[in-house]
């Protein structure tokens, strides 16, 4: 796992799928359901990257969904 891959992670915090930003508390841009899950989008460029080619971004965060779990299954 790559350090962009781990924004929000240790946190558990609301992050743009494209870049990672903070999207907590209504910062972001968009709010896009993608087959089902919801993904958080801060601004106009990150919401076309996601809808140009979402299979990477959308990788990240059943990655980081993955980690978090475990994370949670160690407490």
């Amino acid at each position: 796992m790559s350090i962009e891959d781990t924004i929000g992670y240790q946190n558990n915090v609301e992050a743009c799928v494209v870049c990672g930003k903070n999207v907590e508390h209504g910062g972001g841009f968009a709010k896009v359901n993608h087959r089902g899950i919801m993904v958080n989008l801060c601004c106009p460029l990150c919401m076309e990257a996601f809808e140009k080619d979402p299979g990477p971004h959308m990788a990240r965060l059943a990655k980081i969904e993955s980690y978090r779990a475990l994370k949670q299954a160690k407490k």
